[in-house]
C-alpha cells in the first residue's frame, strides 16, 4: 500500500470541503480533497451566496468574477415573495433588487448561482492553486495520534487503497457523514422539522414569471406548504413541497403527481412540465456538541444542519472553511501556535447556533405564522445581524476593557470592537477606489491613524521581522486616503490609535489612542492573537504556548 504525506486532508467536496481546498491551496498549503461521488453536484440544491461568503472567497484572485459568470442572473438581482402560488397575488414581498443595495455594509454583492454552478467553480480554483482533488475516492477508515491523522483512502473503481498521513483532517462529509460518529460527536437540537420532496423540472417559465432575475416564492397554500425557486438553466425550476410521512411515502411521488404539484405551485393547471429529478429530504435543525476532536475538524453540514429557509446553511459551511483555512495555514507554516486551532470551535459554534435560530424564525415567518412556539427566541437575531454581524470571542481576541457581551452587532452601525467584522469603507489608493476589505486576506493587517501612525508602523515592521508571521501595515492618510473621513470614526479609533485585523477580516485588537510603548504593546498583542501567551520576563517579552487544557 502506497503512503502519502500532506499537511491537510479534506473529506467531502461540498461547499465546506471545496472552499477549504480552494482557500488552503491559495494560501500555499498542500492539501488532498477526497469525495466518494464521481463529480460535483449535478443538482442545484442550495441557491445563492450571501455577501459574507463572497467576502471570504473574493480574496482569491478571479474567484468572485468566476462565480458571477456562472450565474444566469446578475448580482443582487433577487426577488423573494410569499404567495399562495407563483402566479397569484403576493401576500408579502420580502426582497427586491433595490432592497439588496448594501454598499454601506460590504464591497461584495449577492451571487444567485445554484450549487451545481458554484461547486465546479470552487473545484477549478482549488486545482489551479494546487489542491489535489480526487473523486470516486472514499475514506475507508482513519485513526489519529498526537502527531497527525492516518487515513486509508479507497478508490471506488479499482478498490485500491492508499494511506495518507496528514497533520490535520477536515471532516466535510455532510449531514450523513460518519467521521463525527467515529469521534463520538453527538448532534443536538430540535431534530427533524419536516419531510419534503424536491422536484426539479422544466417548463415555459418565461411566460409565467413577471420579472427577470432570481425568484424565490414561499407558499402559504391550504393544499401544500413549500417553495419554488428559479435555476441557472433557462426554464428550469425547483419546488420543495412538505408532506406528511405518516400518510405518504416517498415512493408515492411519481412523475404524474410531481407534475401536478408543479402546476399547483405555479398556479397554471394546463402547464406542460417535464420532470428531471425527484428526491426526498428532511428539513432538520441540529448542532454538533463539538466541532473538533484531536486533529479532526468538522465543517459544514457535518457540524450543523441548518433549515434551508434564508440560505444560511451553505453560507455557514463556506465560512467554517474560511476560518479553518487561515488558521491552519498559519499553524502549518509555523507562524502561529497549534492552540490557535482550539478557537475554531469556540468561535464558530455560536455562529452556527444563531444561524439555526434565524432559519427557524424564517421558516415560521414565511411559511407557518401560526407556529410561533417553534422559534428559538434566545438565539434569534435579525437576518443582517446573523449573516454579517456575528461576533467572535476567544482567547485570541483581545477584548476591550468594557465589552458588552453581545452576540451580534448591526453591520450598518459598526463598533470596531475586537471580535467584530472590520467595517467596510471606501478608500482611495492613488487613483484607485478600494474597500477596506481589499487590504486584508493573506495575513494580519495593522491599520494606524495618521497622527500616531509612525510609532505603530515602526513597531509593526519590527514585530513582523521578529515573528516571521505575515503582518501588513496601512497608515491612514499615507498609504490610503479616507475621502469621507469614515474609517476611524466607524472603528472608534482616534488619529493616534491602531487596529489589528485578522486574515478573515475580524478585528483582533485595537488601541483607541496612542500607546506609551507601541512596540511592547503590539508585540504582546500580536503574539496572543496567534495563539501564544505573552508574559513579561527579565529578558523582555516571551511567547509561550497557551495550555490547551
Amino acid at each position: 500500500m502506497s503512503v502519502e504525506r500532506v499537511p491537510v486532508l479534506i473529506v467531502g467536496a461540498g461547499y465546506a470541503g471545496l472552499s477549504a481546498a480552494a482557500l488552503l491551496a491559495w494560501r500555499g498549503v498542500p492539501c488532498i480533497l477526497v469525495e466518494r461521488r464521481a463529480s460535483t453536484s449535478r443538482l442545484p440544491k442550495a441557491h445563492g451566496l450571501n455577501r459574507r461568503s463572497m467576502e471570504v472567497l473574493r480574496v482569491v484572485d478571479g474567484l468572485e468574477d468566476a462565480l458571477f459568470a456562472a450565474s444566469r442572473t446578475g448580482a443582487n438581482d433577487t426577488t423573494v415573495i410569499i404567495a399562495e402560488t407563483v402566479t397569484g397575488p403576493p401576500i408579502e414581498t420580502l426582497v427586491t433588487k433595490m432592497s439588496l443595495d448594501a454598499t454601506r455594509v460590504s464591497p461584495s454583492k449577492i451571487c444567485t448561482a445554484g450549487q451545481d454552478r458554484v461547486e465546479p467553480v470552487l473545484l477549478r480554483f482549488a486545482r489551479v492553486n494546487g489542491a489535489d482533488v480526487r473523486f470516486s475516492t472514499a475514506l475507508a477508515r482513519f485513526s489519529q495520534g498526537e502527531d497527525g491523522v492516518e487515513a486509508i483512502l479507497r478508490d471506488e473503481a479499482s478498490g485500491r487503497e492508499t494511506t495518507v498521513l496528514a497533520d490535520y483532517m477536515i471532516a466535510a462529509d455532510g449531514a450523513g457523514g460518519t467521521i463525527r460518529d467515529a469521534g463520538g460527536v453527538k448532534m443536538e437540537g430540535p431534530g427533524v422539522i419536516a419531510d419534503a420532496m424536491s422536484v426539479l423540472f422544466e417548463a415555459d417559465l418565461g411566460a409565467i414569471l413577471q420579472r427577470d432575475g432570481f425568484a424565490l416564492y414561499y407558499f402559504r397554500n391550504k393544499a401544500f406548504s413549500g417553495a419554488f425557486v428559479t435555476c441557472d438553466e433557462p426554464n428550469r425550476g425547483q419546488i420543495n413541497i412538505e408532506y406528511d410521512s405518516s400518510r405518504d411515502q416517498a415512493s408515492d411521488f411519481n412523475e404524474e403527481r410531481c407534475r401536478e404539484l408543479v402546476r399547483q405551485s405555479l398556479g397554471v393547471p394546463d402547464l406542460a412540465v417535464k420532470i428531471l429529478d425527484v428526491r426526498p429530504w428532511r428539513m432538520a435543525a441540529l448542532l454538533a456538541d463539538r466541532m473538533s476532536f484531536g486533529r479532526v475538524f468538522l465543517a459544514g453540514d457535518c457540524a450543523h444542519i441548518v433549515p434551508p429557509v434564508g440560505g444560511l446553511g451553505g453560507q455557514t459551511a463556506i465560512q467554517d472553511a474560511a476560518d479553518l483555512a487561515w488558521k491552519l495555514a498559519l499553524v502549518v507554516k509555523g507562524h502561529a501556535a497549534p492552540t490557535l486551532l482550539d478557537t475554531y470551535q469556540i468561535e464558530r459554534k455560536p455562529v452556527a447556533r444563531i444561524a439555526i435560530a434565524r432559519a427557524f424564525a424564517n421558516y415560521v415567518e414565511r411559511l407557518l405564522p401560526d407556529r410561533q412556539e417553534l422559534r428559538i427566541r434566545e438565539d434569534e437575531y435579525g437576518l443582517l445581524e446573523t449573516a454579517m454581524g456575528y461576533r467572535y470571542r476567544s482567547d485570541v481576541i483581545i477584548a476591550d476593557e468594557f465589552d458588552d457581551g453581545a452576540c451580534v452587532e448591526d453591520p450598518l452601525h459598526p463598533s470596531g470592537a475586537p471580535g467584530t467584522r472590520l467595517a467596510h469603507v471606501w478608500l482611495r489608493r492613488g487613483d484607485e477606489t478600494i474597500s477596506s476589505h481589499d487590504l486584508i486576506g493573506r495575513g494580519f493587517m495593522l491599520f494606524a491613524g495618521p497622527d500616531g501612525g509612525g510609532d505603530w508602523i515602526e513597531a509593526a515592521q519590527r514585530v513582523g521581522l521578529r515573528s516571521g508571521a505575515p503582518l501588513g501595515v496601512c497608515r491612514l492618510g499615507f498609504d490610503v486616503d479616507d475621502p469621507e473621513g469614515l474609517f476611524l470614526p466607524r472603528l472608534r479609533v482616534s488619529p493616534e490609535g491602531a487596529l489589528l485585523v485578522r486574515p478573515d477580516g475580524f478585528i483582533a485588537w485595537r488601541s483607541r489612542g496612542r500607546s506609551p510603548d507601541a512596540l511592547a504593546t503590539l508585540e504582546a498583542s500580536f503574539a496572543r492573537v496567534r495563539g501564544f501567551d505573552t508574559r513579561q520576563s527579565s529578558g523582555g517579552l516571551k511567547a509561550t504556548l497557551v495550555d490547551a487544557s
